[in-house]
């Protein structure tokens, strides 16, 4: 459990640590909010291009070897950051280490599926999870203050030295759980299918990856341009704002584990991401409304990024179990691969509505896709006994 927290927090910082310097990135380079988001989307279109080989690899391979040589390259590729002096080259290299940090979410959290049985996976998965927020709130912490004073090609090495600090760690004690657990589902989950079988010839596994997708958009818009807003709207400085963000990440790891707690209480995974998704939705439209506000548009700011946040865990181990262990790892990678569409186009798309209509419309268009996930997620209201088992 804790080499998957720590090879994951390594992974993400070095995924998405990029949109806390990204006003030293349009300083750098001279370029818009626009540019750099599309900066900060190309880790996540690395994703989406090698995620599937990956997960083939992680199935095949196993999770030590693939997270090993996931932690290496990642760390070659961000030692050649401070060398590149341009917008394309610092592109180049984000898309690079997009495309080697990626396998190290899915066989990680298939390393965890396998240990821990599913009365008690919720919260298993849930401490796995809350990797997620400790790296972005590390990142949130360190990188604006070291861009602010080193210039963005020393920040981002930050990454790359935990990359190589847990690589030998995971060599040496990544063990697999072979028959340690027999592993099975929730309640709310269909069960695992047979060895060989292909869980992607049902509909139930397709809805759990659409639902990320459409919170991948609320959870992006804020993760990519909170920072940005506090700059350009409140008149926070970038290490202000990057200390916020920081400390925004704790609650959000709090919120990701109670949610797998959660789930294991009420014997289902998609029912509290349902709540979630609304509770987000309206966070989100009362932000937009309340932005000319400062005091109380930074309050809402900070519960709408531990929202948005909060549901990853539900989802992933929700479609690990669905996929049962022989398809875990490529069932985890296509999951990632899909939410790599959203983290890949949001912050490009919601990049140019911010420069063309401001931060308010941003804020209420991606509050529009933690709505549809709450529908998508509701029962039909003829199937009392559905409704229970969702």
């Amino acid at each position: 459990m804790g080499l998957a927290v720590a090879a994951q927090i390594a992974s993400l910082s070095a995924l998405f640590g990029v949109a806390f310097v990204i006003p030293e990135l349009r300083q750098a380079y001279g370029i818009t909010v626009a540019r750099a988001g599309t900066l900060a989307g190309l880790p996540s279109l690395g994703l989406l291009l090698t995620l599937l080989g990956w997960g083939v690899l992680i199935d095949r391979y196993g999770e030590r070897l693939t997270m090993a040589v996931s932690l290496g390259a990642t760390a070659g590729l961000l030692a050649v950051f401070p060398l590149v002096d341009t917008a394309l080259g610092a592109g180049l290299v984000l898309f690079g280490v997009g495309a080697v940090a990626g396998p190290v979410n899915a066989a990680s959290g298939r390393l965890v599926m396998g240990w821990f049985a599913a009365r008690e996976r919720g919260l298993a998965m849930g401490l796995r999870q809350t990797a997620q927020p400790l790296g972005m709130g590390l990142s949130a912490a360190l990188l604006p203050v070291l861009a602010h004073h080193y210039g963005v090609g020393v920040a981002m090495l930050l990454p790359g030295v935990l990359a190589v600090a847990v690589l030998p760690l995971v060599v040496k004690f990544a063990v697999p759980p072979g028959k340690a657990v027999a592993a099975g589902p929730a309640a709310d989950a269909p069960q695992p299918q047979r060895a060989g079988s292909s869980p992607y010839r049902h509909a139930a596994i397709w809805r759990v990856h659409a639902v990320s997708m459409l919170l991948g958009v609320p959870q992006f818009t804020v993760a990519t341009f909170a920072l940005v807003y506090l700059v350009d709207q409140q008149s926070w400085t970038a290490p202000a704002a990057g200390a916020l963000m920081a400390a925004v990440y704790v609650p959000g790891a709090a919120a990701r584990l109670g949610a797998g707690v959660w789930s294991d209480r009420v014997g289902s995974r998609l029912r509290p991401v349902r709540i979630i998704a609304c509770c987000g939705a309206v966070a989100l439209v009362l932000l937009a409304a309340a932005s000319p506000l400062p005091g109380i548009a930074v309050v809402l700011l900070v519960l709408a990024a531990v929202l948005t946040m909060s549901h990853n865990g539900l989802t992933f181990t929700a479609v690990g179990e669905t996929a049962g262990l022989g398809w875990a790892g490529r069932a985890m990678a296509v999951q990632n691969t899909l939410q790599a569409v959203s983290s890949t186009l949001t912050p490009v798309v919601m990049g140019v509505l911010i420069d063309w209509a401001g931060y308010r419309t941003a804020f209420a268009a991606a509050a529009l896709f933690s709505a549809a996930a709450a529908v998508l997620l509701t029962p039909p209201q003829s199937g009392r006994r559905a409704a229970v088992r969702q």
